[in-house]
């Protein structure tokens, strides 16, 4: 190891036991990769708070969304192999792709797809609640996903999108995405102690519990299961496994004298393919945010930089690769969209590029007070229209039942003390009435808020519920039947 990068690990663990407290985060399990060597790993804080068992540098806990970058590698293996061409519409792949916009649907390619300008909407909620174990039957789930910017205008990030492209690796391959990473990606890396399902975490003696900060304490929470969306966010690793695939991707394709993808390949997941960040902040330090394939391409103080991060319930991810300094930084933490990973890391590139101290963690904590800031004016905007004192149309008994939508599942409500509760797809729910047939669906998983409005039929009776699953202007809501 460098003097530099003794000196940046020892800064690093000194300051982590303040970080973790100021960030409400329980534990980070760390690695440091430089010149295609592992210099460091290390954990410091909780994997488990009830247990009081501690974070270690083998801790087994999701990454989120840093799995889409597994997902491009594969793409990038089969495009070697003359199976795939990153500029052929996916719809000569698989020809009984339907999307909701034509556009889209006849044009769109792998390279679209994973550098996230399709133009389709965002549907988080979709991604979280609505995923299916059936990945074919996601993929026919699309048509009814609403566009909500024309055909490669802007980056809209979409993590069905993502989910898509690994169909289509296995749509070309001849075998499930997952057994096509774990064969061609994490066997001939050596990542033994990486898999896909977070449900499964369990498992494993050395797992992560996941927590959310509530404003008063670290609350555990369960773990995501998102097997149909899995090529978009379901790896589960640590940071020794990681250390691994970021030593590969600071490489020219080849691990131990075998060759796993060609140099041109892996680098274009590092080349700019499409302007623009999906991140709410913006700093001066960055003169360039744009996206690869799989991967942000960033200029940070002018120097490239190659990251992702992951967010899923109860943990927070961050891998950045410097490729012209060949160093490489892995953050996994056990804290539901912790931004700690980020001002951290920053930090550490700062030192090694010999910057001056930029007060990282100070900014991004005014950030997100001002997110939380806006959030919260827009609930008050939310609550202003609030018309008072009116009431349902109809006895709350009839709005109870079975209401289902061939893309968003199946809502069971019904009625317990005069409230209405029950579970989307499995998960819990509750509605909260806001004026007339107007509710608040409440899905208390993920903490979102979304309105939800009843309708009925010539006959009198409740027949419908639209619920704005996507905020974006332009998006129609979800009408669920009532059976």
């Amino acid at each position: 190891m460098s003097q530099t990068m003794q000196s940046i690990c020892d800064k690093m663990e000194s300051r982590l036991p303040a970080l973790l407290e100021e960030w409400h985060l329980p534990g980070v399990s760390i690695a440091l990769v430089q010149d295609g060597k592992v210099v460091f790993t290390g954990a410091r804080g909780s994997r488990d708070l009830a247990g009081n068992l501690p974070m270690t540098a083998h801790t087994h806990l999701p990454i989120g969304s840093v799995t889409k970058s597994f997902t491009a590698l594969a793409l990038g293996m089969l495009a070697d192999e003359g199976k795939l061409d990153w500029d052929k519409p996916v719809c000569q792949y698989i020809p009984w792709l339907k999307l909701s916009d034509p556009v889209a649907q006849q044009q769109a390619t792998a390279r679209d797809l994973m550098c996230h300008r399709t133009g389709v909407a965002k549907y988080d909620a979709h991604a979280v609640f609505c995923t299916k174990d059936d990945r074919k039957a996601m993929v026919e789930d699309l048509q009814y996903l609403d566009f909500s910017a024309p055909f490669r205008s802007v980056l809209q990030y979409s993590n069905q999108m993502v989910m898509l492209a690994g169909f289509l690796v296995g749509a070309l391959s001849g075998k499930s995405w997952e057994d096509f990473v774990q064969q061609r990606i994490l066997d001939p890396l050596g990542m033994k102690d990486t898999s896909f399902y977070a449900e499964k975490l369990d498992e494993v003696e050395d797992h992560a519990r996941g927590y959310l900060f509530d404003g008063t304490t670290c609350r555990q929470t369960d773990y995501l299961p998102l097997r149909g969306v899995a090529p978009a966010g379901g790896i589960c690793s640590n940071a020794e496994d990681m250390a691994r695939f970021v030593a590969f991707q600071l490489g020219d394709g080849s691990w131990e004298g075998r060759r796993l993808i060609s140099r041109e390949q892996l680098a274009m997941m590092h080349t700019p393919q499409m302007d623009g960040t999906p991140y709410f902040w913006q700093f001066p330090e960055f003169s360039e945010t744009k996206y690869g394939l799989g991967w942000f391409t960033d200029i940070y103080r002018g120097v490239p930089m190659v990251s992702h991060g992951g967010n899923t319930l109860g943990f927070s991810s961050l891998v950045t690769l410097l490729p012209e300094q060949k160093v490489g930084i892995v953050l996994l933490t056990n804290g539901n969209s912790n931004f700690m990973i980020y001002p951290l890391t920053y930090s550490m590139v700062d030192d090694l590029l010999g910057a001056s101290d930029a007060g990282w963690d100070k900014r991004f904590q005014e950030t997100i007070a001002g997110v939380f800031a806006a959030m919260a004016e827009g609930q008050k905007a939310m609550a202003a229209m609030q018309i008072p004192g009116t009431a349902p149309s109809h006895p709350l008994e009839e709005y109870t039942g079975t209401f289902t939508h061939p893309a968003f599942g199946t809502l069971i409500l019904h009625q317990e003390n005069g409230q209405l509760s029950g579970t989307l797809n499995g998960f819990p729910a509750a509605l909260t009435h806001f004026h007339y047939d107007v509710f608040n669906l409440v899905l208390p998983t993920m903490g979102l808020t979304l309105p939800a409005q009843f309708g009925y039929g010539l006959d009198g009776k409740i027949s419908t519920l639209q619920i704005t699953f996507e905020p974006t202007p332009g998006v129609s809501p979800i009408c669920f039947q009532k059976a």
